[in-house]
């Protein structure tokens, strides 16, 4: 089975997983954990596109696709409360991406679907020598 994805260059970073995903190191300015994605001159920051039957998967780093996959494998689904949690911030769990993701999508067999196809796409998508950055000088299918 093919997926069909595709990049964008975007003028900033920020995606619908990046803030639950990329956390400020404390006592350090402009560190983060996992490392941002790259600025590419000229161009902006890459953004992953995935269709996924109707729906469009938006990811600004591969740290936010492990995430993603990590999440959706787990037996049960982690509840968005715990998942707020453990940002440490003030944002509740009912704007944590999980609950903003589709319902249709967070059933059992949908969701091992689903991580299927993203763990298949992976290795198309992350570059292996530089596993910090999307390759997208491929073009998605």
């Amino acid at each position: 089975m093919t997926t069909a994805y595709h990049f964008t260059f975007e003028e900033h970073w920020r995606s619908p997983l990046a803030y639950w995903v990329h956390l400020p190191v404390a006592g350090k300015p402009d560190a983060w954990e996992p490392p941002l994605p790259p600025y590419i001159p000229h161009k902006g920051y890459v953004f992953l596109h995935v269709e996924f039957e109707k729906h469009e998967l938006i990811f600004s780093s591969p740290a936010q696709l492990d995430h993603f996959i990590a999440v959706l494998s787990s037996k049960p689904l982690p509840t968005t409360s715990h998942l707020s949690s453990l940002r440490d911030a003030p944002v509740g769990p009912n704007g944590h991406w999980l609950s903003r993701l589709p319902a249709s999508l967070k059933a059992p067999s949908k969701r091992a679907k689903l991580v299927q196809v993203m763990q298949t796409l992976r290795p198309e998508v992350v570059k292996e020598d530089m596993p910090h950055q999307f390759d997208w000088t491929e073009t998605g299918s």
